[in-house]
């Protein structure tokens, strides 16, 4: 094959008329003529011309027939096709015409006249594909632009983009390589081949393209490994994994080259197009807004979720504050009533913690306090709400619990207090009281009434243990 491309001549079949043929080779053209007309579509789909040469003399009836096939067949339908005629096939050409046939020559006519009508019909298509190439990377630009606008989750942004990329540009591996400042590490964030790939270190000394990409802050096209003197420390290693060419594009957030899109692929030969790596560059600029705005927001979502935490977290022993207790437990409240289901409160105290202060200091009660609320954490179930009520004084919210439930959550935790050993209080035995109130029960018909009486019977609990102080019951 010529670099001028592939020409199907469809002529007479007895070979007399041979001038299109000769002309269209002396011009440097591959010239093709399959064998009868109805080899014609199967064989030009398997030769992928770039024009279609119809002599009307030399099919006549069928030349017609032949033309509509062409150009109902989408997937040759932008094929040019030029005719070839006599003046008493003018009807057939005008049909021709009408179904999509390009131009046309009257016989006689010489080699020059069909060579310009040649040329001039490549030409055209040329420009036909780059527009039709180009709308392909507009929409895949703006498909590209949508997803990574669509989500502010960094790691489906970047596997977007890599893989949006390796398919327009037809490679077989697209990554985004994150470098560290000084450039001696660089760490895989984002693969075309595994969607899982996000903190994959490498060694920047194997990648020297890329430290040439580091260095210039250009971008780095190797269109031959073998040749190329850049790759030549790997060239071994990129010959192994059968990588011939190479695109490295750097990543630029805030004047800073923070890392590289890097593709690799085996090409056989054919270098990287203008447009790929004008595609690329446009994709390289969305992508470092969409990281930066990415950053941004998970940054954001890092400050607001230790706002969150601040403002529904008890400073001291790290469960909820009194203030998010009302709030759950209005939720947990009202979900009761709307689904008929039982909702159980516990009040838990600390018995004689003033003594615990007095004897050994407001410093290790407060460490008292935190490891009674790590073991409520642990003696509770998942779907339970542990709170700091105030002082020494603890609340659980039990969702869909009866009172037989709760009084095997108290079990659990009057236990787990029973085997723990707090050793800062040097043997000092640390109990604890506790009220039960559970919805819907007689007394209880409010969430304030849940409260009420679940601390009353906290109280009272503490009341029987001055004539019992040995136990810690309910």
């Amino acid at each position: 094959m010529t670099d001028k491309g592939i020409i199907v001549v469809l002529g007479r079949p007895d070979g007399a008329d041979e001038m299109p043929r000769a002309a269209l080779e002396d011009a440097g053209y591959t010239v093709c003529r399959p064998a009868g007309a109805s080899a014609i579509p199967k064989a030009i789909l398997e030769l992928a011309p770039d024009l279609v040469v119809l002599d009307l003399d030399g099919f006549r009836a069928e030349g017609v027939e032949i033309c509509s096939v062409l150009k109902r067949d989408g997937r040759l339908a932008q094929l040019p096709v030029l005719l070839v005629c006599r003046d008493g096939e003018k009807e057939a050409v005008y049909r021709c015409l009408e179904i999509g046939a390009d131009d046309y020559l009257t016989h006689p006519f010489d080699g020059r006249e069909l060579r310009v009508k040649v040329r001039s019909l490549l030409r055209l298509r040329q420009r036909l594909q780059e527009q039709e190439q180009e709308k392909r990377d507009l929409f895949a630009i703006l498909d590209i632009t949508n997803a990574i606008t669509s989500t502010l989750d960094s790691k489906k942004v970047l596997f977007t983009i890599v893989k949006k990329i390796s398919e327009v540009i037809e490679v077989s591996r697209c990554s985004i390589v994150r470098v560290d400042p000084v450039g001696n590490r660089g760490v895989v964030v984002a693969s075309s081949e595994d969607p899982e790939v996000t903190e994959l270190a490498i060694d920047l000394q194997k990648y020297p393209e890329i430290q040439k990409v580091l260095n210039s802050r250009k971008v780095v096209a190797i269109n031959d490994t073998q040749a190329d003197a850049v790759v030549a420390p790997v060239r071994e290693i990129l010959d192994q994994v059968g990588v011939q060419a190479l695109l490295v594009l750097p990543l630029v957030m805030k004047q800073n080259v923070i890392g590289t899109i890097l593709l690799r692929t085996a090409r056989g030969g054919r270098p990287f197009e203008k447009r790929e790596i004008r595609f690329c560059q446009i994709v390289t600029n969305a992508a470092a807004n969409a990281l930066l705005n990415a950053a941004l927001f998970e940054n954001m979502e890092m400050a607001n979720l230790d706002l969150e935490r601040l403002a529904t977290t008890d400073g001291l022993t790290g469960v909820y504050n009194h203030r998010h207790f009302y709030r759950r437990l209005e939720q947990e409240f009202s979900r009761s009533e709307r689904y008929e289901e039982p909702l159980s409160l516990i009040m838990i105290d600390v018995d004689n913690f003033k003594v615990i202060n007095d004897t050994f200091g407001h410093k290790v009660g407060d460490s008292a306090l935190r490891e009674l609320a790590l073991l409520l954490r642990n003696s509770t179930r998942k779907s339970d709400f542990v709170a700091r009520y105030g002082g020494d004084e603890f609340a659980v919210i039990l969702p869909q619990t009866g009172f037989e439930g709760a009084q095997a959550e108290v079990n659990r935790v009057c236990e787990a207090m029973q085997a723990h050993a707090f050793e800062f209080l040097q043997g000092h035995d640390v109990a604890v009281s506790c009220g039960i109130a559970t919805y819907p029960a007689q007394g209880v018909a409010t969430m304030d009434d849940m409260v009420q009486v679940a601390d009353r019977r906290l109280y009272e609990s503490k009341d029987a243990k001055k004539h019992r102080p040995t136990e810690s019951q309910v």
